[in-house]
């Protein structure tokens, strides 16, 4: 018995628990787009732009962790796709791009639209095959789920307009979805190793990342039994809540007092299944160990510190039960005394009665903090508005939070609300949009539209490229090119079928958030921020002081003032 090649490739990726595959319709992928309007299990969420796809499948699939699925048909529908699926791959998101090809008989004949697939999809996939005869698909197409799942990574298949639309003989799929957890032991001699400077150590400090979401629990055990600080990056905003004794702060430029006294003050820092990438934050001049299972990013950051290969979970075990209990508590205390320092003038740039007649950001990300549920989900936009979000956006236990992490593209955060309102339909999602990065995918919000998702949109509107001109100033230029000419959203929104709201006063901030998040469907508000906010970083060097003061006096005096 034969069967058509698409729903032999649905049927495999039903095995693996995939509802839905984003994307746009086009000829190559036709085929495709026939098979799963016969099939009753799987859906096809029709974006209006490729990449939106690939960062709402990227988003899904680091919020659930299983594999997610996006398609664009030959030429320019498949290079759409690339720069979410750069944010798949750089943030470990286990994604499947399907890439419609011209037919097989054309390839290398610069046909209509022809481009060569296999070669562009090559950097960004871990995993990349061109199936020129349908019978590849049982191992090909077995091996890219695999290896997209097992490496948390991208995959590519990269399917010929003739080959998706023929028939193979039927056969039956090798799965096994549920993927042997392959736990990696450190080795005692590095344990043994660690336990020895922990003993001889008296202000330990924790480094968390994204590898320790699943031991979280166990990573705060560490950090009392130890009296240690947390310092989390970024990625770890939803695995350490800011109402955690232990919690120090954040690090690098997003990061804060706590996060950087409790880095600097230690004779010891442990990073906990994080990579993170600025040297120049880490402490020189104490010991460091780094406890990672991906053995190629130990001592990637930190060329002196003593990395050991291993998983979390036992690692931790290891260091409750063979290391003895701190009792000094005095590195703890100074650096929750310096986190106490830093909330109270987090407190002051977030109060509603800072300014009668500004609305500031800082505000704005804590109210929308205040005003969700407490499971909702949050997707951000990188820009200034990743900075209010760091600081100020309250996070408690049960909420996520997604970002472009690695990549930090712009216009992540309206597709990626609609892969996590789709994968969590029953979770409140909020997109915290910077107004650039929304005028570039703003059409998503068509799909919120059209399939009746319930997103909250909260647009940060300060009228310009903020963290750019901050980039732009620190380096001792001026201000050139950051400002916006943006549309009135609200009237866009209702254009598109959405309720919008517009604030720009802070008393009237608590009603509209109210009304707005209270919606059953999709709704947009419009926030008309204070322009004129600065992002300063935790701690200022004399060269970005000096950079700030230049670019002013180059603002002031004109073009001519070199």
């Amino acid at each position: 018995m034969k069967v058509k090649f698409y729903d032999k490739l649905l049927e495999l990726l039903k095995c693996y628990g995939v509802k839905e595959i984003y994307g746009v319709p086009g000829d190559a992928i036709n085929p495709l787009i026939d098979a799963i309007r016969r099939d009753d299990e799987i859906r096809f969420i029709h974006v209006n732009h490729e990449e939106g796809g690939a960062f709402a499948a990227s988003a899904a699939a680091k919020l659930t962790g299983r594999l997610q699925v996006c398609a664009g048909t030959v030429g320019p529908g498949a290079i759409h796709l690339l720069n979410g699926l750069y944010d798949a791959k750089k943030d470990h998101a286990p994604v499947l791009a399907i890439a419609g090809q011209v037919p097989g008989n054309e390839i290398g004949s610069s046909f209509h639209q022809e481009v060569d697939l296999k070669e562009l999809f090559s950097d960004v996939s871990a995993y990349i095959s061109e199936l020129r005869q349908p019978e590849q698909l049982s191992s090909n197409a077995l091996e890219a789920c695999r290896t997209a799942l097992v490496g948390r990574t991208v995959s590519t298949l990269v399917i010929p307009h003739d080959t998706g639309s023929e028939s193979l003989p039927d056969f039956e799929w090798n799965v096994s979805p549920e993927l042997p957890d392959c736990g990696i032991q450190p080795a005692e001699k590095s344990m043994q190793s660690l336990a020895g400077a922990v003993a001889e150590s008296k202000a330990i400090t924790l480094l968390v990342g994204e590898g320790s979401r699943h031991h979280a629990e166990a990573v705060f055990e560490l950090a009392a039994h130890w009296n240690a600080p947390i310092i989390r990056s970024l990625r770890a905003k939803d695995i350490v809540p800011e109402d955690s004794e232990y919690f120090a702060g954040g690090l690098g430029l997003l990061g804060d007092r706590g996060g950087v006294t409790a880095m600097s003050d230690a004779d010891l820092v442990l990073v906990l299944g994080s990579d993170f990438p600025y040297r120049e934050w880490y402490n020189e001049d104490c010991r460091t160990f780094q406890i990672d299972r991906r053995a190629e990013v130990l001592g990637r950051r930190h060329a002196e510190s003593e990395g050991i290969h291993g998983d979390l979970g036992p690692a931790l075990d290891w260091l409750l039960k063979h290391t003895e209990a701190k009792e000094n508590d005095s590195h703890l205390k100074s650096v929750q005394r310096s986190r106490g320092r830093w909330e109270k003038f987090l407190d002051h740039q977030s109060a509603v009665d800072r300014s009668e007649d500004q609305l500031h950001p800082q505000v704005l990300a804590r109210a929308v903090g205040e005003a969700t549920d407490s499971d909702a989900i949050f997707t951000c936009d990188t820009g200034a508005v990743t900075v209010w979000a760091a600081r100020h956006l309250g996070m408690r236990r049960g909420q996520r939070f997604t970002l472009s992490f690695n990549l930090a593209s712009m216009a992540y955060a309206l597709p990626a609300a609609v892969g996590a309102q789709i994968s969590h339909p029953d979770r409140q999602v909020v997109a915290l949009c910077g107004d650039g990065g929304f005028n570039m995918l703003m059409g998503e919000l068509l799909i919120a539209a059209k399939y009746k998702l319930p997103i909250k949109v909260v647009i940060f509107n300060n009228r310009k490229l903020g963290l750019i001109q901050m980039e732009q100033e620190a380096e001792g230029l001026p201000e050139s090119e950051t400002g916006l000419q943006n549309p009135d959203y609200v009237t866009l929104a209702q254009a598109m079928g959405l309720p919008g709201w517009r604030v720009d006063r802070p008393e009237e901030l608590k009603n509209v958030l109210h009304d707005a998040f209270a919606v059953n469907g999709p709704v947009l508000v419009d926030a008309r921020v204070n322009d004129t906010e600065v992002t300063w970083p935790p701690s200022i060097g004399p060269s970005q002081a000096l950079g700030f003061s230049l670019s002013k006096l180059k603002e002031l005096f004109g073009k001519n003032s070199d």
